[in-house]
């Protein structure tokens, strides 16, 4: 290398390093940082990135990583110890949501009437619903024909005949069988009414109204009740579950084709809609403007930036890219014709 070239080298290693630490690092950054943001101002998201770069990103960076067992149980570890923290002792549920937005969740959810009787339908109708409130009331009328306590108490003299008509019919082996029979066809053909005036029934108090009346009731008693009184349920094995289960969910969904061509139309949706919009749109929707964005900028290059001056790693990387300009023929060639 040419001596002068050498000597140039080395000072302008010596200007960058000067830029690189102290007061005037953080000069740079916001100097940088602003000129960053008025660029981003003179131009639209599309011109900065397009739904495709989008697209293949959120499909290599996520719908193609499968989330591995450290960061599993990274998450269970995190999670766990939240449930744990001594916080939840001292922590009321009103301290992290007050009544004004307990009411604004409770009115969205409960507005949704339709859903609601859909449920209920889909409930009251469901088969399994029907036989299990036809075996309930089968053997809630047999145990009162006879039991002790029931009808043979309940009218005069019954308690005498039955006990005649057990004792004939049982050596005719048939009592048992004909008063299921009975009862379970008798319990049959009236289950289905039963189940349609239930399901009114179950309708008319689940009335907006009275949701609201006893929503607002349950919040006056658990208000004041510390978390703990819910998170000591919660064990750490059921946390363990918990986070397998979702990612079991997740890496099933996201390799479906529904979850790919979702993925395609939600990213062709927002730059459709805002993908002409100026670029700082983007940064702002997120609470950025130039000045939190100089100080984030700060705040995170900065010791970053310290530590690799401090262990001489940016001195290195520096010489680096500046001495093969300085080494090469060009700047050669024009010390020589000085």
């Amino acid at each position: 290398m040419h001596a002068t070239a050498q000597a140039l080298l080395d000072a302008h290693i010596r200007h960058v390093m000067k830029q690189l630490s102290g007061t005037a690092l953080g000069d740079l950054l916001d100097e940088e940082t602003a000129g960053f943001w008025d660029w981003l101002a003179s131009r639209p998201v599309k011109s900065v990135v397009d739904e495709v770069r989008v697209r293949d990103f959120l499909l290599r960076n996520v719908f193609e990583v499968t989330p591995d067992e450290r960061l599993l149980t990274q998450i269970s570890t995190i999670a766990t110890r939240a449930l744990k923290s001594p916080l939840n002792g001292q922590t009321k549920l009103e301290e992290l949501l007050n009544a004004r937005e307990y009411d604004l969740i409770v009115d969205r959810l409960i507005e949704l009437e339709d859903v609601r009787r859909q449920i209920v339908h889909a409930v009251m109708q469901n088969p399994s619903v029907t036989q299990l409130i036809s075996d309930l009331v089968y053997n809630g009328v047999k145990n009162y024909l006879m039991e002790d306590g029931g009808l043979a108490k309940k009218v005069p003299g019954m308690s005498s005949l039955m006990k005649i008509g057990k004792g004939v019919m049982d050596r005719m082996g048939s009592l048992d069988t004909a008063l299921e029979n009975a009862l379970k066809s008798y319990v049959k053909r009236n289950t289905r009414a039963t189940m349609e005036m239930s399901e009114r029934l179950v309708e008319h108090a689940l009335e907006t109204p009275k949701l609201k009346a006893v929503s607002r009731q349950f919040w006056q008693q658990v208000k004041t009740l510390p978390l703990d009184r819910a998170t000591r349920y919660v064990k750490g094995d059921d946390v363990d579950d918990v986070v397998v289960i979702g990612n079991t969910l997740w890496n099933h969904f996201r390799q479906t084709p529904y979850a790919r061509e979702l993925l395609n139309e939600l990213v062709h949706a927002w730059f459709e809609q805002w993908g002409n919009d100026p670029a700082i749109t983007a940064l702002q929707s997120l609470g950025l403007d130039k000045e939190r964005l100089q100080h984030e900028t700060r705040q995170v290059l900065t010791p970053v930036i310290g530590e690799l001056e401090k262990s001489g790693h940016l001195e290195t990387r520096v010489k680096g890219h500046l001495q093969a300009f300085y080494a090469s023929s060009e700047v050669a060639t024009v010390l020589e014709n000085q």
